[in-house]
């Protein structure tokens, strides 16, 4: 319903924060978790971190929206030294994904 009237309300939400830039229905965001991400994709320099392996899942998986930032799941000091003492090569991420549809649809497909 909100939706039928997207113009109006993102020219209201303007006059209070000029960031807004878009509506969109709501939607439940579902909790993800990926094991065994290899460090040396996505951690160090040269790398561009999380926000790399964001991009390359949305790109790589029609539909799917990562509307925050991925987190380790572990203290990222920690992950840091651990790596640098080679005791571990892969971690953990959390992230969430817009709609329960899509959450199920990744779990399906084992990811």
């Amino acid at each position: 319903m909100a939706l039928q009237y997207r113009n109006i309300i993102i020219m209201a939400a303007k006059t209070v924060d000029k960031g807004v830039v878009d509506v969109e229905e709501n939607e439940p965001w579902e909790r993800m978790k990926i094991h065994a991400v290899p460090l040396v994709l996505y951690m160090g320099k040269g790398t561009d971190g999380l926000q790399k392996m964001r991009e390359e899942f949305e790109a790589e998986n029609e539909g799917v929206v990562i509307p925050a930032q991925v987190r380790w799941l572990a203290n990222l000091h920690t992950i840091r030294e651990r790596r640098q003492n080679r005791a571990i090569a892969a971690s953990s991420l959390v992230f969430v994904v817009k709609g329960n549809n899509v959450a199920q649809c990744l779990v399906k497909m084992g990811i």
